[in-house]
């Protein structure tokens, strides 16, 4: 396995994954409350620790998922701080995207979308590094335009933060 130049790599995947799966399963209150920003502190740690564990239980389609303490850190700031501003983060992807709803994103789009934002936003992060991380993300998880759809959104978001 190559090991990623950047070293929260891992938790920014993590955090996708964590993302990816609220848009997919069926939870639609837990999923009300994160977009919605009314989740609890300790409801959202819970889910994070429940998806923690089956995360890095292998099977047949992630045989090796594993997530060390620094990155697992990292993505817990990312899912917290977005829990708090996910009102505001998912209103600079509308205006950028031009969506008035983003149920009309595909799901990895969105989720790398949300994201990159948090952390350009709300983290010190050079934003070369999170363009760059969230592309290819969106290249690993998403459609052949994925990567050239993210790059374009997150450095109109990045240009506006200014």
């Amino acid at each position: 396995m190559n090991k990623p130049d950047n070293k929260k790599t891992l938790g920014r995947e993590f955090a996708l994954k964590f993302l990816f799966q609220l848009f997919i399963k069926d939870n639609a209150p837990f999923r009300e409350a994160f977009v919605g920003g009314d989740v609890s502190a300790a409801e959202l740690e819970e889910r994070i620790m429940d998806f923690k564990e089956s995360y890095m239980s292998p099977d047949d389609e992630h045989p090796d998922n594993q997530i060390d303490d620094g990155n697992f850190f990292f993505a817990n700031k990312l899912l917290v701080s977005l829990s708090k501003e996910m009102n505001k983060v998912e209103e600079l992807v509308k205006q950028e995207t031009k969506k008035e709803h983003l149920e009309h994103l595909e799901k990895i789009e969105r989720c790398v979308l949300l994201v990159g934002t948090i952390e350009l936003t709300e983290f010190e992060t050079p934003y070369q590094v999170v363009i760059n991380e969230m592309v290819n993300l969106a290249k690993k998880y998403g459609g052949a335009d994925s990567g050239r759809f993210v790059n374009g959104v997150l450095d109109g978001i990045r240009r506006k933060q200014k």
